[in-house]
């Protein structure tokens, strides 16, 4: 079990996750890291070679592609 000495440290964790791809659909093609809900880099999908932008709001971003 982690122990945390303060709330700074949960800050500093990466998730890292694999999506698919919002363009081609290509199952957990997009390897994503987020910290304090940023993307820490941009994100190449394996197939197509769609990019998620370093910076963005990974949630936000991908909910605005699905409005376009």
């Amino acid at each position: 079990m982690s122990v945390f000495a303060d709330c700074q440290d949960i800050r500093k964790m990466a998730v890292f996750k694999e999506i698919d791809c919002p363009k081609c659909g290509a199952k957990e093609s997009i390897e994503v890291i987020e910290r304090d809900n940023l993307m820490t880099g941009d994100s190449i999908c394996d197939q197509c070679g769609f990019t998620i932008p370093e910076g963005v709001a990974l949630e936000q971003y991908l909910d605005e592609l699905k409005q376009k």
